[in-house]
């Protein structure tokens, strides 16, 4: 009963931590700029002279370098935190920019599907794998693995955080047929990983036509208009490209306030009729490969090409959908602001012309702006800051519109991003997500194996706080950007976007899980061998876990000063929340600590009430 009280005690002071804030007026510097100017006597061409104050040119301390990978990684250890600090924002992001890719995520998939394989064949036999269609094809359960061996090997910190943050934008799930295909989801998230510095356009046009995008929002074999049979275009994604991956619902200023028409009401970016214009646009698109199989298996037009097996499980198809123009919606389309496309055109001319139509709207700049600011740094921008970064969507200071690159670096070099001083207002943070406190633990203290194999299936975990990587439970993902939840947050009108699954039962579930990683040192959900029937999970079960694949956390460094329950203290915090361990905290954990002798038992004491205190569960 304790321990639920001391929990309950900490998501108080988490929750409230969002809307009441301390003051600092004692130093200036390190990000501390409000009010202050900067002059410089030299009429040289070296660094601004803001610069020199607020740390955008210059190597900033550990504490801002920690706050600030918190934002820009998965997690970051000690190392990493010395590595911006002494390099800059601005040089580190330029390495990670420049860094190529380091992942195939369907080939990892591929690669732990065939240790697996040989392990059915001997189970049920060639003859019968062969002739089980849907059990060839990896399921969910590989790519989850394929997903944690690589975002915890990788060094492309920031590139896999904006990502992950994009998954949560173009949203597809493994909570629906999606699960059958291992491969396909892999590949769709290699389109986001490999698109996420390139630029919006283009990640807009490819999600379009990748089959996983096609299923779960029901545009693959999209027919055209037959009145006859009352048959016509489906609207489910020409909906949501509109209202989730592009524009939004209402128009919007630069700043992302809602524009209002001359009664003050908010004014609508699409009707009915744009929906229906938008939908005969994405008809005629079919996959390349086997076919997601239809009730009617009749009905699958024979000149579509492509094969198929009745087996439902059937899910083989990752390659970016084909166009068929004899099956797309013939005629002109009226589309937003007027603007015509002609008749005449093929399937992916009409694609293309609808593709800039959305991209050259006003509302995608400050619409997916706040969407990534909200991702990646606070639930609560400033209109001034979302108006920043739609700038740099609209024009990077090139006359390019839509770079990746840009956007991000506005994002996460922004004042509000990086000045200590916004840590104090009251809109500023946000609760972290559930998956990524759990991508911290393990990339903050650099879990690894003697076998390499990182195989992390991550499902208990998944079931436990409800986020996991691309298994949110619709396509408006796991929270919605404006939730509210009732009490100080709502009260003050401010949005907190995650506490929509922080629950009583995922909030003591997490707590649970942190105990289980510190106390009991069971980090991750490692599978290495094939289950008892090939349509179910590999086998997860540590008991049975050669000593080689179990994942241990590097703690060496903790352990060397555990004597030192300050010093101890102090570097987690460095580590975890950037120096944000209140005095009352820090006094908790270090009494905690010094009631215990082990410097084993020390460290994960320490480190399990460091990540369920107050201080780290807000991000600032």
């Amino acid at each position: 009963m304790k321990f639920i009280k001391v929990f309950f005690y900490f998501i108080f002071l988490a929750y409230n931590q969002q809307v009441t804030a301390q003051i600092y007026n004692d130093y200036i510097g390190a990000g501390q700029t409000q009010g202050v100017i900067v002059t410089n006597s030299s009429n040289s061409n070296g660094t601004a002279e803001q610069s020199t104050i607020d740390g955008g040119g210059l190597s900033i301390d550990a504490f801002e370098a920690s706050r600030f990978l918190s934002n820009a990684s998965l997690g970051a250890d000690f190392e990493t935190i010395q590595e911006v600090s002494e390099i800059g924002v601005s040089t580190w992001l330029d390495h990670q920019f420049e860094m190529p890719i380091q992942v195939s995520y369907i080939d990892t998939t591929w690669m732990i599907w065939n240790h697996f394989y040989p392990q059915y064949i001997n189970i049920w036999g060639e003859d019968f794998i062969v002739n089980n269609g849907d059990a060839v094809i990896p399921y969910w359960y590989y790519w989850k693995m394929a997903w944690w061996n690589n975002i915890l090997k990788s060094k492309d910190h920031l590139r896999q955080r904006v990502t992950q943050a994009l998954s949560q934008i173009f949203v597809i799930s493994e909570k629906s047929n999606l699960q059958l295909s291992g491969p396909g989801m892999a590949d769709y998230y290699d389109l986001l990983y490999n698109h996420s510095f390139g630029n919006y356009r283009d990640i807009l046009y490819n999600i379009t036509l990748h089959p996983m995008m096609g299923f779960y929002l029901s545009h693959i074999n999209n027919p055209k208009s037959d009145p006859t049979n009352n048959i016509h275009p489906d609207e489910n994604y020409a909906r949501e490209i509109m209202q989730l991956f592009s524009i939004g619902l209402f128009e919007l200023n630069l700043d992302g306030t809602r524009k209002k028409d001359e009664q003050g009401a908010d004014i609508p970016t699409y009707d009915n009729n744009d929906i229906k214009e938008f939908a005969k646009i994405f008809t005629g698109l079919a996959p390349s490969g086997y076919w997601w199989p239809w009730e009617d298996y009749s009905s699958i037009p024979a000149e579509w090409g492509g094969t198929y097996n009745e087996s439902p499980a059937t899910v083989v198809t990752w390659e970016s959908m084909i166009a068929f123009d004899n099956w797309h919606e013939p005629g002109p389309k009226i589309l937003l602001n007027d603007q015509l496309v002609p008749a005449g055109q093929t399937t992916l001319q009409d694609i293309d012309d609808a593709i800039d139509n959305l991209f050259h709207h006003p509302n995608v700049g400050p619409f997916i702006g706040k969407l990534l600011i909200q991702r990646l740094v606070k639930s609560n921008p400033t209109p001034e800051y979302v108006s920043r970064v739609a700038s740099k969507f609209n024009d990077n200071g090139y006359g390019v519109r839509g770079d990746m690159k840009a956007i991000i670096r506005a994002i996460l070099t922004d004042a509000e991003a990086l000045d200590c001083s916004w840590q104090d207002e009251p809109y500023a943070g946000k609760l972290r997500e559930p998956l990524l406190k759990y991508t911290q633990v393990l990339k903050a203290f650099n879990a690894y194996n003697e076998s390499g194999k990182l195989w992390n299936w991550g499902y208990l975990f998944d079931e436990a706080v409800s986020q996991g990587i691309l298994s949110s439970p619709s396509v408006f993902n796991f929270y919605l950007p404006d939730f509210q939840p009732n009490g100080p947050i709502s009260n003050a009108d401010l949005f907190a976007p995650e506490f929509q699954i922080h629950t009583s039962a995922t909030s003591i579930n997490y707590i649970n899980l942190v105990y289980d990683w510190f106390i009991n040192e069971n980090y991750g959900e490692i599978a290495t061998h094939a289950g008892d029937s090939v349509h179910n999970a590999p086998s997860y079960d540590n008991n049975d876990l050669d000593p080689k694949d179990y994942i241990f956390l590097d703690l060496e460094d903790e352990y060397a000063i555990a004597a030192d329950a300050q010093a101890l203290i102090d570097r987690i915090d460095l580590i975890t929340t950037g120096g944000l361990f209140t005095d009352q905290t820090k006094t908790t954990i270090i009494n905690s600590v010094e009631q215990l002798t082990d410097p084993v038992e020390r460290v994960k004491t320490a480190l399990f009430l460091s990540f369920i205190s107050p201080e780290y569960n807000i991000q600032k």
